[in-house]
């Protein structure tokens, strides 16, 4: 049988890259080999040696334009714009003269060195969803002018690019305009917008790639993407890892990222953190969240309310089906931990928990109250053990537990998928020990 994918195919997010047409594929100048070459004027005189290349860089442009070379003559660099380069390519650079007055490099705004600036540096494939060192680039002419079109990551193509005669494989290139580059704080690297194709991948990518990048490359990814997205993927990881990347996050962007996480998730790593750490993100969170986490948090991890998660969709017997549905629609974010509505009388006791099945298979019309009478709530209290929610699941063949104080109110849920993991954390050991055997 065969194995079904995980992800989504790689190929769906190649699509109109350049370094997939021949004509490019043709012509690619590796940056390696023009370092190698002696620069000549038109006369076939030495001219220097090649110390940069530059290109216009404002993130907007796929395969930045060069702009012009920097040659490195005696003790001073000259800088010549493309207009002034006669040729360029793997055999030969021509320069023609320039102005004197012009001769000197100074770099202007939204230009990049790619020696100086993109040469072992920290990059994203977004395609291929992994972390590279920039060890080469690739240069070709497209559309009347010389361009960024790819870099490789991998050290073994270098020692192949001595070679004059040697042809890049194009499946070991990756296309710039499906990179995302890190560079030093205030540096014309830095991207302000992220790559449009880092918003596409899925959290448990993100998380791989977060775990591969170095402290101010994964600074500079956390701050540039949206919290929530990086709040999916810190869920993915294992809680030391989010731990240090909270610690190496200023407070209030660490407040952001917890704040945008799922409750029992966020005290899941707010508890094992340092007390002044954790207290100096609760300080940052709004009042009422502060609130809500530092009352979990007062729970033993081995305890129901120590777990569960706050996230409820709720309902009242009068609502219709349809009225359910849009909560619901508005609750999506939390969709994974969300498997019934808790059905409340006016003073917000537990009536019912109604299974997202029944309000599948009803009319839109159908009150919530008519529905309830083939149900009955599976409840724990925030101080039931672990052992004691595990019987109760197992007794009522459920897949989550409300969890409700003494008046029937209910507080948050327990999924399956919760007792599990707290079952993995401290139990599981105990009470199953035959499975690590």
């Amino acid at each position: 049988m065969p194995t079904l994918p995980t992800r989504p195919p790689v190929p769906s997010r190649r699509r109109r890259r350049l370094l997939t047409t021949r004509a490019v594929q043709a012509s690619l100048i590796p940056l390696s080999r023009l370092r190698q070459l002696a620069p000549v004027d038109e006369s076939g005189r030495g001219a220097g040696r090649l110390a940069d290349v530059v290109v216009s860089w404002n993130g907007s442009d796929a395969y930045p334009p060069v702009t012009g070379l920097v040659l490195q003559r005696g003790d001073q660099q000259v800088f010549h714009p493309i207009s002034t380069v006669v040729r360029i390519d793997a055999q030969a650079i021509v320069v023609g003269p320039i102005a004197e007055a012009d001769s000197g490099f100074t770099r202007r705004e939204g230009e990049l060195r790619l020696v100086q600036d993109v040469l072992g540096r920290q990059l994203v494939d977004v395609d291929g969803a992994k972390v590279l060192h920039a060890e080469d680039l690739f240069l070709a002419p497209v559309l009347g002018r010389l361009r960024l079109v790819g870099v490789a990551g991998s050290p073994r193509s270098i020692l192949a690019r001595v070679v004059s005669t040697w042809k890049p494989d194009s499946e070991r290139l990756v296309d710039w305009s499906a990179v995302h580059p890190f560079g030093d704080p205030g540096s014309e690297l830095r991207l302000q917008v992220p790559h449009e194709g880092l918003r596409r991948l899925h959290p448990g990518e993100l998380a791989d790639l977060l775990e591969e990048l170095d402290q101010p490359a994964r600074d500079e990814l956390t701050t540039a993407l949206d919290p929530g997205a990086v709040a999916d993927a810190l869920e993915e990881m294992e809680a030391e890892r989010i731990e240090d990347i909270l610690r190496e996050a200023p407070p209030q962007r660490a407040a952001q990222l917890v704040a945008a996480m799922e409750p029992d998730e966020a005290v899941d790593v707010l508890r094992d953190m340092e007390r002044l750490e954790a207290d100096a993100i609760l300080a940052h969170l709004p009042t009422e969240m502060a609130r809500q986490l530092t009352d979990l948090l007062g729970y033993p991890e081995t305890m129901a309310g120590g777990f569960m998660t706050t996230t409820l969709a709720r309902s009242e017997p009068g609502w219709t089906v349809k009225e359910v549905r849009e909560q619901l629609r508005e609750l999506s974010e939390h969709g994974a931990d969300i498997d019934s509505v808790v059905v409340l009388d006016e003073q917000g006791r537990l009536l019912g928990d109604l299974p997202l099945f029944y309000l599948l298979a009803a009319e839109d019309e159908t009150r919530v109250g008519d529905l309830l009478a083939d149900t009955t709530p599976v409840t724990v209290a925030p101080e039931a053990f672990l052992d004691e929610v595990v019987d109760r699941l197992t007794e009522a063949r459920a897949s989550s537990v409300v969890v409700a104080d003494p008046d029937g109110r209910p507080l948050g849920r327990v999924l399956a998928d919760d007792v599990i993991d707290a079952l993995k954390e401290g139990g599981l050991r105990l009470k199953l020990p035959w499975l690590f055997h």
